[in-house]
């Protein structure tokens, strides 16, 4: 079936669900959508599995619950729809011809596996993480540029004042506790999401996470010519960066892009497990440490932490006095689906030792936000040693952690057009690669129209300009110039 068309509006998508929460969300007959989130009077379980969920206030926005189980704002429901269906392209005119096909990379390899068959031992050293002597007790990162500092509007005073909290200043560090205490309050939904004042997630859920995503085990042929047995993580996807770095430079209206680290993972959401985007990105970062082997490595051997690991760093970061106002301010993250952003993934990074450096930008009378954005990540690209005269500048810079009001993506990259506009290349967790993605995957091909297959990781001005305020985490370490790309 193909699409079909909202008698209102130009909106237009091929599944019928999605058309028509667009159709009860936008135009409603009697001003209310009907498809508010059931999250507020109950849990969505599978069947069998009945548990309340009790509402403790009445929520700031409306969300409403997309079929693929998460609670979304109804102000951005239509971009996510339209999102899904990019992440299912695959027809005749995104297909792209495969002109050749090279032996696995090396960078698609799992680390936990990549090593001599019948030795799979895949593992994730947390208390290793949680332990290591060498862990900091103190939030030492840098200052952003004083200008950019504040988030100064509406709902956004508290994630001013959390991230200005943990970006320290020139006290002592019990002064800056004392401080921390005093103006710590407790967020709300604005800040935490639907489940704000939730004590415990669903048993099911619980359970979900606990198992973590199907793992396949597959043989493949190195560029060695060594079999190698390769480890599939049903939510993580290897090698997308290379897809992305082909269909840039076949697009001819683009004039300059700039692209991180290959072995950059895009990981995202299970089924039905809501609202862990920010958890989903910390893993994207981590999954660069492990590819470059940067700064803190060697205290995530195996595969990447799950989204509970994670919740145990940061509340052990809490307890060893690391930005303890998070704490105040959030009631605590364990066990819960709690929203977190950009002041926890700081507090994890910098209780393991790994620098990083956040920034927050908001709306000016003469400037978008979203230009200073733009000027921030393509600055942060050509601080970096690039190869000259490239169109496709393939760099061996971190991923950025990017935060805005009730979601956080990856930042991989930064495109530049021919008529002056920009845009982010991001890997945002709450979609999985398309098919017709998947399948360029560690191949060379020419794309027929490589923007339709570049739509999904696009952000540009319609995108951004629905928010007033970022914010930004990047990792300070550097590594040589090209590498990881030189492997592929």
């Amino acid at each position: 079936m193909g699409p079909q068309s909202c008698p209102f509006c130009p909106f237009s998508d091929s599944n019928p669900y999605f058309l028509a929460q667009h159709v009860e969300t936008l135009h409603p007959e009697d001003g209310e959508p009907s498809f508010v989130s059931r999250h507020f009077l109950e849990d969505d379980v599978p069947a069998g599995c009945k548990e309340a969920t009790t509402v403790r206030e009445a929520p700031s926005q409306p969300y409403i619950e997309c079929e693929c189980g998460e609670a979304i704002a109804a102000s951005d429901f239509e971009d996510h729809a339209q999102l899904h269906s990019a992440e299912a392209a695959d027809t005749a005119a995104d297909m792209a011809e495969i002109v050749g096909a090279p032996a696995l990379p090396a960078q698609l390899y799992s680390t936990a596996l990549n090593r001599t068959a019948g030795s799979v031992e895949p593992t994730v050293s947390i208390p290793m993480a949680i332990n290591s002597p060498g862990i900091h007790q103190s939030a030492n990162s840098s200052k952003p540029r004083q200008a950019s500092r504040a988030i100064d509007h509406g709902s956004q005073i508290a994630a001013k004042d959390r991230l200005a909290l943990l970006l320290g200043s020139n006290v002592s560090r019990k002064k800056r506790d004392g401080a921390k205490h005093r103006n710590a309050k407790r967020l709300g939904e604005a800040e935490l999401g639907p489940y704000a004042h939730e004590d415990q997630m669903p048993a099911w859920l619980q359970s979900q996470l606990e198992r973590g995503a199907k793992v396949t085990i597959v043989n493949r042929i190195s560029h060695q010519g060594q079999l190698v047995r390769l480890e599939l993580v049903a939510n993580e996807t290897r090698g997308v960066l290379s897809v992305l770095a082909q269909l840039c430079e076949q697009d001819n209206m683009l004039a300059k892009v700039y692209l991180c680290h290959p072995g950059v993972q895009h990981v995202f959401k299970m089924a039905k497990e809501g609202g862990f985007c920010g958890y989903r990105n910390i893993q994207m970062m981590i999954s660069y440490v492990q590819a470059a082997r940067s700064r803190g490595h060697e205290l995530f051997p195996g595969r990447l932490p799950s989204v509970l690991d994670l919740q145990e760093l940061i509340e052990s970061a809490w307890d060893r006095g690391i930005n303890t106002a998070g704490k105040v301010e959030t009631g605590g993250i364990r066990g819960t689906r709690k929203y977190i952003g950009t002041p926890e993934a700081q507090t994890l990074l910098t209780s393991l030792d790994i620098g990083c450096e956040a920034s927050a930008f908001n709306d000016t009378d003469h400037r978008p936000v979203y230009e200073q954005v733009y000027d921030y990540v393509e600055q942060y690209f050509i601080d970096s040693p690039i190869p000259p005269a490239t169109k496709v500048c393939k760099t061996s810079l971190a991923p950025i952690y990017f935060q805005h009001q009730g979601h956080s993506l990856t930042i991989v990259g930064l495109e530049v057009r021919k008529s002056g506009s920009r845009n982010l290349l991001v890997f945002d967790p709450s979609f999985k690669p398309s098919p017709g993605i998947q399948r360029l995957i560690g191949a060379k091909f020419r794309a027929a129209a490589p923007e339709k297959l570049l739509k999904a990781y696009r952000r540009g001005d319609r995108y951004l300009g629905k928010h007033s305020s970022f914010e930004l985490l990047k990792l300070c370490d550097r590594i040589c110039l090209g590498a990881g790309w030189d492997e592929l």
